[in-house]
């Protein structure tokens, strides 16, 4: 029979630790850990785990349930097979939220209105009549005042970590030695990668120099890919542009896995750019131009007009065709104005006597409490002008005039 194991700390080598007593580990947020053990091995992981993590609070029984809440509860105690029911019985009902999720919580308010206090006196309760009032959700918690497990046991399962060291015996100061290296390592990376069906989404690439200082490189892609020559170009151009201050002693290389990237092409439109080609042109302007020059334009969380910033570039998604035809669908049955925008807003000089109708104000403002000259405020109107051209004019509180920003076409 299975012995279940259960850790509270906030120990962050708990789970190596762990790990290394069992194959069957369950992570129970924020801090805590459950293992699955036998009979035999019992009393040694517990010695082990008691010796190795500080602070600690541990509890044993053969169900889950119980190990979770004597941990927490009775730190130490090592439940007999059998004797679940009999340990549970005396603590109070409310603990059953140290390993529920909170809608589950919200029954146990129920049970203390009918006057239940402890676990005892729920697992009491006739089945059929508490069924009947609470569901099975009502049921379930009648079972884990027994010491009765209600779930499977979900082990954790680490993902493999794709990673390659060397330590070098000699020093190596000239690009073209290290790029010998990374080829080979990339080799290795790749061909692991593809055995998992997996791709590189970024590099990281760790040098220790013969300073002993540490000198790090974080290459992101464009799109995923699994192609070593591609990505030892992209590492060449940027080690280029940033080449490391000494001599090298030792390469590391991480590669941050993701799915590939799968594109479906259509017959009736044209071919998608390469992905893997667009990485190496990515990587050949970032070397020319620098970083903070490469990326594709994005609105800001703003209300600012025209407020835009640079993010990385990231491969555009196949489009879909059935969405691309609803949209152009619903955009022919609306029929809408088109504001043909100046940049910058001209300086206006309009009076009330050219206007016919007007609508608004619409006022915005933003950044005033960062206390610079960044801040803005303004006042926009859509006024019809006597010749019959609608425009778009604001009020800017700043500059104490107004513009005209655009006409509607």
């Amino acid at each position: 029979m299975p012995r279940f194991i259960a850790i509270f700390s906030s120990n962050p080598s708990r789970l190596a630790i762990a790990q290394r007593l069992s194959p069957r580990i369950k992570i129970c947020p924020p801090d805590g850990l459950l293992l699955e053990v036998t009979a035999r091995f019992e009393g040694t992981a517990l010695e082990k785990l008691l010796r190795q993590i500080h602070p600690l609070k541990v509890g044993v029984s053969s169900t889950r349930i119980t190990a979770i809440l004597a941990a927490q509860t009775q730190s130490g105690t090592v439940v007999p097979p059998g004797k679940e029911g009999d340990f549970l019985a005396s603590l109070p009902v409310h603990l059953l939220s140290l390993a529920l999720p909170e809608p589950d919580c919200k029954l146990l308010s129920i049970f203390s209105q009918w006057g239940i206090r402890t676990l005892g006196e729920l697992a009491a309760l006739p089945e059929e009549e508490l069924v009947a009032r609470l569901g099975q959700a009502g049921l379930r918690l009648q079972k884990m005042a027994r010491g009765q497990d209600v779930e499977s046991f979900p082990s954790h399962v680490e993902g493999p970590h794709f990673e390659e060291s060397q330590e070098l015996e000699w020093t190596l100061d000239s690009l073209e030695s290290l790029t010998f290296i990374l080829g080979r390592i990339l080799e290795q990376l790749c061909a692991r990668l593809r055995n998992y069906g997996l791709a590189v989404r970024a590099l990281c690439l760790v040098l220790r120099l013969d300073d002993r200082t540490i000198y790090e490189r974080t290459l992101h892609l464009a799109s995923p890919t699994c192609h070593p020559k591609l990505l030892l170009s992209l590492l060449r151009l940027d080690l280029q542009s940033h080449p490391p201050n000494s001599g090298i002693v030792g390469v590391s290389l991480q590669a941050i896995p993701a799915p590939p990237r799968l594109i479906q092409y259509s017959l009736l439109e044209p071919p998608l750019p390469n992905p893997e080609k667009m990485s190496h042109t990515l990587g050949r302007l970032t070397a020319l131009l620098g970083k903070s020059n490469i990326g594709s334009p994005t609105l800001r969380d703003t209300h600012r007009p025209d407020a835009i910033e640079s993010a990385p570039f990231a491969a555009p998604a196949a489009p879909a065709e059935k969405r691309r035809k609803k949209k152009e669908k619903r955009a022919a049955q609306i029929t809408q104005l088109s504001l043909r925008r100046f940049r910058p807003p001209r300086p206006t000089r309009i009076r009330s006597h050219q206007i016919v109708t007007c609508a608004g104000p619409w006022r915005s403002s933003g950044d005033w409490w960062t206390g610079t000259n960044q801040k803005w405020a303004r006042d926009e109107w859509d006024v019809e002008l006597l010749d019959g051209s609608i425009c778009r004019i604001y009020w800017d509180h700043c500059k104490k005039n107004w513009f005209l920003e655009g006409i509607y076409d």
